[in-house]
């Protein structure tokens, strides 16, 4: 059995910005409450993509997240309609709507790890996605990136999706 290497990138979704959510992340403080140009962001990231392509790669990409995560806000204790939780969490709680607008799945190197073929008993290629758990913008992740990746690797005859580690400190992997 031959291995294929792949690289996956995330795209850049419309909710792009620059909250500064990564505490310890100099470019994330620095940049804070910057203008972001999310259209700018995907087309530099399919570019990019397009390169590495073209250079031989096999280049997969895994779908932008929903953003809002309107979930998250409702779990916060905001409720009415879509608009109403987000006025209302603007007004009372800035940060956390910050973290529900949060475009870092683009950071597609974060989303899992990944057990290659050879290295597992069944030969098929394993994927935990991660939990994140230590910074909040990141702990909403888990969960749709587990259905970006059952999507692209909808294979089970050579993929296996696990669910999440459990969101405890003792299991934390980013």
């Amino acid at each position: 059995m031959s291995a294929v290497e792949a690289n996956f990138d995330g795209i850049v979704g419309p909710t792009h910005n620059y909250g500064g959510l990564s505490e310890g992340n100099l470019a994330s403080a620095k940049n804070r409450n910057l203008t972001s140009e999310p259209r700018a962001g995907v087309l530099q990231g399919l570019a990019k993509m397009k390169r590495l392509h073209d250079a031989g790669l096999l280049q997969g990409w895994l779908p932008p997240h929903d953003r809002p995560y309107l979930p998250f806000l409702r779990a916060a204790g905001f409720s009415g309609s879509d608009a109403q939780v987000l006025e209302r969490a603007w007004r009372d709680a800035p940060d956390l709507v910050r973290n529900a607008y949060a475009a870092a799945p683009m950071w597609a190197a974060n989303a899992a790890t990944v057990s290659p073929s050879a290295e597992t008993g069944d030969g098929k290629v394993h994927f935990t996605p991660a939990n994140l758990l230590t910074t909040l913008h990141r702990s909403l992740e888990g969960g749709q990136t587990r259905r970006a990746l059952n999507w692209a690797f909808a294979d089970t005859g050579h993929f296996c999706v696990h669910p999440l580690l459990p969101m405890q400190p003792a299991f934390a992997d980013e």
